[in-house]
């Protein structure tokens, strides 16, 4: 039984010692390179869990969103330039009433 007795105090050692100094490790030499994935999934450069029509759908929908709201603006700027033309062909009316 000594060899059995010698492999428990193996497998002992390795379970508290040798595992969690392993785990550590890992854990800090691993911890920039996800964290530089993350960065790079966040920043666009990679492509994460959202599929790539669902970006496209997204993106017509601000933009139609944006030529909606441009189309809106265009149209007040007609009509302020609309009323400015007929202030100005209009003739000047003085705000008195003509002498008796």
């Amino acid at each position: 039984m000594p060899p059995f007795d010698d492999l428990v105090k193996l497998l002992v050692i390795c379970s508290v010692i040798v595992l969690p100094a392993l785990a550590i490790t890992t854990r800090f030499a691993l911890k920039p390179i996800v964290d530089a994935l993350l960065r790079l999934r966040e920043g666009g450069v990679l492509q994460g869990e959202r599929s790539v029509g669902t970006d496209v759908a997204t993106e017509l929908r601000h933009l139609r969103a944006e030529v909606a709201e441009v189309r809106a603006e265009v149209a007040r700027l007609q009509e302020v330039e609309s009323f400015h033309a007929a202030l100005r062909d209009a003739p000047a009316q003085s705000a008195l009433p003509p002498p008796e």
